[in-house]
């Protein structure tokens, strides 16, 4: 159908068609070379899950395979949802989602403010740097025998980044390639190049449409931008299964917008074009 058509047009409308054919081409080769993300996309999107909840099993799951999306996982390695269901965080990870380590007990400083529910035992404050350590290492050693993976995630417990007073972020490089907490835009931007401090944006309670307004904002600065979430419709600090549906689906339909991926292979990515700019 379109030979017969080019025949009509003859020679010098078929000289038209190859020039808007190659300027085309030209226009996504340099789009491509512009972005620092994966088929020239504007943002890249990381979709991060805390504490190993029935909720990520039940409902982000299903949702995020249903859009061919990828998550990451932050596996507290001693949830009941842990134990209990291992051969469906093991199928996750084998279909392609990223099981991060979010250490095994999920301490916090109890001595910040609105932290009452942190007992005793999980209180960060008086735990010492090699406990933390000690806790790190053995959901590193867990998780390697669910998903097989040697290089792995971290995301800090409530954000907090001391252990006994001292900074966790020295000992953490040497056991993870990368480590997430909150801020207030999500936005982690490409010339960035502490991989210990990635941002993410907490959805918990937001709309789809707010969910759909941080993403799209992150097409401003080219950044990563990360969405944190605790339950998808259920269990604790939730985000409704309905907005977080929403933000899939217009990921989903913007994939020349959105590079969505795992923690792991965003920060591989973002590694290797930080280097190539260097050169």
């Amino acid at each position: 159908m379109i030979a017969r058509h080019v025949r009509k047009i003859g020679a010098s409308g078929t000289f038209l068609i190859s020039i808007l054919l190659a300027a085309g081409s030209a226009a996504t080769i340099a789009a491509e070379a512009e972005s620092p993300w994966p088929g020239g996309a504007e943002v890249a999107v990381v979709l991060t899950y805390d504490d190993a909840l029935d909720s990520h099993l039940d409902v982000a799951i299903p949702q995020l395979d249903k859009h061919n999306l990828p998550g990451t996982f932050y596996i507290s390695g001693a949830r009941p949802a842990v134990r209990l269901r291992l051969d469906e965080w093991r199928s996750a990870a084998k279909s392609g989602h990223e099981l991060g380590n979010h250490t095994l007990y999920h301490p916090c400083r109890k001595s910040l403010a609105n932290r009452s529910w942190v007992k005793s035992w999980q209180d960060l404050d008086k735990y010492t740097l090699d406990q933390f350590v000690s806790e790190v290492q053995t959901t590193n050693s867990m998780l390697e025998a669910i998903d097989g993976e040697k290089q792995r995630t971290f995301a800090y417990p409530c954000g907090d980044m001391l252990a006994g007073g001292e900074d966790v972020v020295p000992a953490l490089k040497k056991l993870v390639t990368g480590a997430r907490l909150f801020t207030a835009d999500g936005q982690h931007q490409v010339s960035d190049s502490d991989f210990y401090r990635v941002a993410s944006f907490d959805g918990a309670e937001k709309s789809g449409k707010e969910l759909i307004a941080v993403a799209e904002a992150a097409r401003v600065n080219n950044s990563l931008v990360g969405f944190l979430f605790h339950g998808v419709g259920g269990d604790y600090i939730t985000v409704s299964s309905d907005a977080h549906r929403q933000l899939l689906a217009h990921l989903a339909a913007h994939p020349d917008r959105y590079w969505v991926a795992t923690m792991r292979e965003a920060l591989a990515h973002l590694q290797r074009e930080q280097a190539r700019s260097a050169q």
